[in-house]
């Protein structure tokens, strides 16, 4: 089973992209994650990559701005390249899959 679930803060104010010639429609962002290591090494912070395609991406790019807390769930994706000194590196994203606003913000009425 490849699945994760996960609520972090976002790191930067989203960009909605195009590939397929205009035909879809992704957003690429980092949440910061609070991660608890036990008493003595307390608590630290994992930035995980995510990856949103279609109409996901489309209203999270409209609503979710730095900072804002959200909940993923999505499935892990390892890929490979080669970097300017022609070694090879891997990255790990979640592609995900929904998600759900974890504050609310109020709007300023009147």
């Amino acid at each position: 089973m490849n699945k994760v679930s996960l609520i972090g803060n976002v790191t930067r104010d989203l960009e909605l992209k195009n590939y397929n010639d205009g035909k879809g429609t992704y957003v690429r962002f980092t949440l910061a994650i609070n991660s608890y290591s036990g008493k003595l090494k307390g608590t630290s912070v994992e930035f995980i990559n995510i990856v949103a395609f279609g109409n996901k991406s489309e209203v999270l790019s409209k609503y979710v701005t730095k900072g804002r807390k959200v909940a993923v769930e999505g499935r892990l994706s390892t890929s490979s390249y080669i970097n300017a000194e022609g070694e090879k590196r891997y990255a790990t994203e979640v592609i995900l899959s929904d998600f759900y606003f974890v504050d609310y913000k109020k709007e300023n009425v009147g």
